[in-house]
């Protein structure tokens, strides 16, 4: 009975401290305290950047009151000189009614400001926020207009240069390269290992290919590549100076030369007969084999060569026996002219590579 009794005096005693707690919290007239509505006690703020189609988070700011709050949210597009204290001359922006706001074209040229609702069962309160700096457009990734070229003479051995081509977009904007190796007619690329610099040396592994060059240019809203067109077939390694080389490696802007001639013997007599020889080379010092070689005296008719074109030997010479006719006149000059010209086997005589010349003998 006694524990009984003790218990029950402790139940008795946790009452009477709970009703003593409730007493101090009810006013004087013994109701219980009142509910606060919200109000403003500092500003919204927004973070983010303000360019189209980055996202924008408004903060709550700070109300005082009755909690908890429930919060809304109401964006607003500004002008661009500002507006009043708590968003007049702002125009609510439709559907912006969310914590967070991804900056639309619209906005462009404006300042944004966002407007938080606070709200309790006693009422609400709204605060607004400062406005955001000045809506900027999405920076422009990079956009070609104007592909890549390849400037360089494609032999082995020499160096090509790839040239940016022309781009639009956000500046600055950065380029990087990769060469690529492709078949004679500028298909089946693939990239070449390491070559990655504006320049690039060509290498017998190239010999019989084409080059096309990919530029890829850069800036801070993203990224765009453009490839050249090829390159032309790469030719063999030219020859050292003063060596041999076939007609068939001289192309433009590489030109022949007839360089050398002599007469034997040195003068031309009536029914006289010449050995003449000439030396063709080209405008890189080599002697050209197979290059053909005309030649015609002038005036017409008055000395008659064994055959009017021959082909250069391995050492850049040809012969030709020369034969003077009964109309060879000796009076009025002390000289007689010969037409020399030098040309590729299918080319137009009067174009491509080839050359022409006016040589002269004494007259006996």
């Amino acid at each position: 009975m006694k524990t009984i009794g003790r218990r029950r005096h402790l139940l008795v005693a946790a009452a009477l401290s709970v009703v003593s707690i409730l007493a101090a919290l009810l006013p004087a007239g013994g109701s219980a305290l009142p509910l606060t509505p919200p109000q403003t006690t500092g500003e919204p703020t927004i973070s983010g950047t303000p360019v189209v189609g980055r996202v924008l988070t408004a903060s709550n700011g700070s109300f005082s009151g009755t909690a908890p709050f429930n919060y809304t949210y109401h964006w607003l597009r500004c002008p661009a000189s500002g507006s009043g204290g708590n968003g007049e001359g702002c125009t609510a922006i439709s559907g912006a009614t969310f914590k967070r706001y991804t900056v639309r074209t619209a906005d462009v040229g404006h300042r944004l400001r966002v407007r938080v609702t606070a709200a309790n069962a006693q009422g609400t309160a709204t605060g607004t926020s400062n406005a955001t700096a000045i809506v900027r457009a999405a920076p422009a990734r990079p956009a070609n207009s104007a592909p890549p070229t390849i400037s360089g003479t494609p032999q082995v051995g020499q160096t090509l240069t790839a040239n940016n081509g022309t781009w639009t977009g956000q500046q600055p904007i950065t380029f990087t390269y990769q060469w690529r190796r492709c078949d004679s007619s500028g298909g089946s690329c693939s990239n070449i290992s390491g070559a990655t610099s504006k320049t690039y040396a060509l290498t017998t592994a190239d010999q019989g290919n084409t080059l096309r060059v990919r530029v890829t240019a850069r800036n801070s809203a993203g990224t765009a590549s453009e490839t050249s067109a090829p390159t032309a077939v790469v030719a063999k390694a030219e020859a050292p100076g003063g060596s041999s080389v076939s007609i068939s490696e001289v192309s433009l802007p590489n030109r022949l030369v007839i360089d050398h001639y002599s007469f034997q013997p040195n003068r031309l007599r009536r029914h006289g007969r010449l050995l003449a020889r000439f030396h063709v080379s080209d405008s890189r010092n080599h002697s050209v084999m197979g290059a053909l070689v005309f030649v015609e005296g002038v005036p017409l008719g008055q000395v008659v060569p064994s055959h009017a074109e021959a082909p250069t030997a391995s050492d850049g010479w040809v012969s030709f026996n020369l034969r003077a006719s009964s109309r060879l006149q000796l009076r009025g000059s002390n000289r007689f002219a010969f037409f020399l010209r030098a040309r590729k086997p299918g080319e137009d005589p009067l174009g491509g590579v080839s050359a022409r010349r006016l040589v002269a003998v004494r007259l006996g």
